[in-house]
């Protein structure tokens, strides 16, 4: 059955909470800590729609098929709405900070519009909400790690965020519009963090960042990813720590050298090269060539041996041709990665990739 089948009309508890989770592992982060914040109010997480007395959505902004299916799932609420006016809804995360009041002028049913920097105060916007009616609370914020109370899954590994946002505005990306520029926590917040997991039982965290391997630049002390590894993995009971995503232009040798070093950081590196063509990585505003990032994998593989690499790509970016593909291709037998998403080119309104025609045709991006 579908999360949104079968709503009746039936009363359910007000303090019960259904959250539907789109996109990246931040996504999946930041719902963790709604569920927390939420469950030190009362709320109690369920399984369906038909049970719940709040329903959350927590959307992706990055391809035009995420926001399709939200709405999808919006629309399929109308009825609920009017047999059970107690019923509240909310949309929260990137199409949330995209759209802002737009989406209570396409769903008027629809009760909380949060941001990604405002989810943190869910239970005082849901107080608020009889007093103010529908609320839309979009405005960026600093870290506040007072509110950072996660409710995570049972298993051995636990999604740390240490830093969010971006400051590298490429030209087809809706991220720092939607996650605003880097905002890095402080390092000795994420240890008593991960300690604290440690203590839980979980064995395992993946550091989250839209460019992780940026973390510390907006502190201004000097920290850095590498300095913080080597706290974290300082920490008895940690058996493995990742962290995601990479840019290939703030890969220091210093993280390098600390991967190749420490047994418990994972030989592994996520590292989007999005296009093997120097035009197309000019038109995408991505700062580095062809021969930049295969410098970069060369370096990499000197000193992490066995390193893993993973990346994304983009094909059919405006103007690309059949020869800009070819260098992708290329790229791809060149590094040997040893896993790749490859994603259709979406264009994303408001960037500026789109002023540019989407003039690759839709068979063509297929094929690729």
């Amino acid at each position: 059955m579908s999360p949104t089948a079968a709503v009746s009309a039936t009363t359910v508890p007000a303090k019960t909470v259904y959250i539907e989770t789109f996109g990246c592992q931040m996504n999946h982060a930041d719902t963790e800590v709604v569920l927390g914040r939420l469950a030190d109010s009362g709320y109690l997480r369920v399984d369906t729609v038909a049970e719940a007395g709040l329903v959350l959505y927590n959307t992706c902004a990055v391809r035009d098929h995420a926001e399709a299916k939200i709405r999808g799932r919006l629309d399929n609420l109308k009825k609920a709405k009017r047999t059970r006016p107690g019923l509240r809804i909310g949309v929260m995360g990137c199409m949330a900070q995209r759209e802002k009041a737009d989406i209570l002028a396409r769903h008027p049913h629809v009760d909380l519009v949060v941001g990604t920097d405002q989810f943190v105060r869910m239970p005082q916007l849901l107080e608020q909400l009889d007093a103010t009616g529908a609320i839309v609370a979009t405005d960026f914020g600093d870290f506040d790690e007072s509110m950072w109370t996660a409710t995570r899954s049972a298993g051995i590994n636990a999604w740390v965020p240490v830093m969010r946002g971006c400051n590298y505005n490429c030209t087809y990306c809706v991220v720092p519009f939607t996650r605003g520029k880097e905002k890095s926590r402080r390092p000795e917040q994420i240890e008593d963090e991960v300690r604290g997991l440690v203590d839980e039982g979980f064995v395992q965290v993946t550091l989250l960042g839209q460019t992780v391997d940026a973390y510390g630049k907006t502190l201004g002390d000097g920290s850095n990813l590498a300095k913080l590894l080597r706290r974290l993995h300082a920490i008895d009971g940690l058996k493995r720590i990742r962290f995601v995503t990479s840019h290939p232009k703030d890969i220091s040798d210093e993280l390098l050298d600390t991967m190749g070093e420490l047994p418990r950081v994972a030989k592994h590196l996520h590292v989007p090269a999005q296009s093997g063509s120097d035009r197309i990585l000019r038109l995408m505003g991505r700062r580095y060539t062809r021969a930049d990032y295969l410098r970069f994998v060369e370096r990499a593989r000197a000193r992490v041996p066995g390193v893993e690499f993973l990346t994304d790509l983009i094909v059919g970016f405006p103007r690309e041709t059949e020869q800009d593909f070819r260098d992708t291709a290329s790229l791809m037998d060149e590094v040997r990665f040893d896993g790749s998403y490859v994603f259709m080119y979406s264009q994303r309104p408001g960037t500026p990739a789109s002023h540019l025609d989407d003039d690759v045709p839709v068979e063509a991006k297929k094929a690729r």
